[in-house]
């Protein structure tokens, strides 16, 4: 006789779910990282990065890449257990035994609230401390790598417009000594300064590496006058692009802010005026994705789990291709109503939102059919549209005239 136990079957199912989603959460962090890396080579290889800096800046990227990926592993996970206990009997034996869809319902429920709440934590906070830390980190790099081409007693024209030139390096401190600067970046005729000391520093906040000099002297040439401005403190900007490539360090752009500063601008009345309102309805679209992004879990979460059930039975290559295939119309909607929201054709709510909307309704039709054994039709209409596929592909290959004509 079948003893079904409700507490031991949904912790067996929230356990499974939790291996694969973090094994395929793995997997695409992973795929992601790596094409992230070879988009930023060229930056990477001209900072030459140890394992250990490459290493910090994975962590500082993952935020991002997470707060995208979690939905999407919720959902092929979800379908892939239900699918893998469907190709093992066990939905079966279950239906014999009298479980319904509904009993098994908390088990995925609650796996999905503690994705839910990992994707939030990444969206309100995670994302933004990810992306200041790795703008820091890369300019962290820049500027060791800038202070190690100083060399004692050498004339430095790495830097376009500049020529440095310093007596005395410590390189412990980077403090130098005896500094000669030549700066043609703001003058033709260009700037002769001449200090006892200086260091290279970066602001964070502006995304530049400085040249800070103290207590020296600005000589200035401009037609037949010599003038000398004294000083105690001259900052001279170095261009990033000789050292890290074509590479714009920013601090304001929406996805860097953290959730109060977004707020923030949203009530901001100079927000209004930047851009024609286009900067404004950029915060407010992204603070709408921090918020849909983690609801994403639930919504495709729930539009998964009656698949597996529905499924039962079917091949899992066709299950797999039609949950892929999901994935992409969600991701082509979510990407148009971002695009929508920020141009102004849809509000900012109504564009980010659009595409939970739609798999949401979609997941509680699903899971109607799947709860009233109705679900048969699905896979028939699955099945007519690959014969359609199929046969169209077939039609062309006959009617191709090179074919014919062999």
């Amino acid at each position: 006789m079948l003893i079904f136990k409700p507490g031991l079957l949904k912790r067996e199912i929230v356990k499974e779910l939790l291996l694969v989603f973090f094994f395929c959460l793995s997997i695409f962090l992973f795929l992601l990282l790596l094409g992230k890396i070879l988009k930023l080579r060229e930056i990477l290889f001209a900072l030459d990065l140890s394992m250990l800096d490459l290493l910090e800046l994975f962590v500082y990227l993952s935020p991002f890449f997470l707060m995208l990926l979690i939905p999407v592993a919720c959902m092929i996970s979800m379908f892939l257990t239900f699918q893998r206990m469907s190709a093992d009997r066990e939905l079966m034996a279950l239906r014999a035994g009298g479980v319904s869809l509904v009993q098994i319902l908390p088990a995925p429920a609650l796996f999905l609230c503690l994705c839910t709440v990992m994707n939030g934590m990444i969206a309100f906070y995670g994302l933004s401390w990810g992306t200041q830390n790795f703008q820091s980190a890369i300019l962290e790099l820049a500027r060791k790598k800038a202070q190690l081409s100083l060399r004692p007693g050498v004339f430095n024209d790495s830097f376009p417009g500049l020529i440095l030139y310093a007596g005395k390096v410590d390189p412990v401190s980077g403090v130098v000594s005896d500094v000669f600067v030549q700066d043609r970046t703001t003058q033709e005729a260009g700037l002769n300064v001449v200090a006892p000391t200086g260091r290279l520093v970066t602001d964070n906040q502006q995304g530049k590496i400085l040249f800070s000099l103290q207590n020296g002297h600005i000589y200035r040439h401009g037609g037949n006058e010599n003038d000398i401005l004294g000083f105690s403190r001259y900052r001279i900007a170095l261009n990033l692009n000789k050292l890290i490539g074509d590479v714009h360090v920013q601090r304001d752009k929406p996805k860097s802010l953290s959730w109060s500063r977004l707020h923030a601008l949203k009530h901001d009345p100079a927000s209004l005026q930047k851009g024609n309102g286009q900067f404004l309805r950029t915060i407010r679209v992204e603070i709408h994705k921090r918020l849909a992004l983690p609801i994403a879990c639930i919504v495709l979460g729930f539009f998964a789990f009656p698949l597996g059930w529905i499924f039962d039975g079917v091949k899992r290559s066709y299950g797999a291709l039609v949950v892929l295939g999901m994935f992409f119309v969600y991701y082509a909607l979510f990407s148009l109503g971002i695009s929508l929201g920020e141009t102004g054709v849809l509000s900012p709510f109504t564009g980010v939102w659009l595409a939970n909307f739609f798999f949401g309704t979609l997941a509680l039709f699903l899971f109607h059919l799947a709860v009233s054994e109705r679900g048969g039709f699905v896979i028939l209409w699955i099945g007519y549209l690959r014969d359609g596929f199929l046969f169209r592909m077939r039609g062309r290959k006959f009617a191709d005239p090179d074919e014919q004509a062999e």
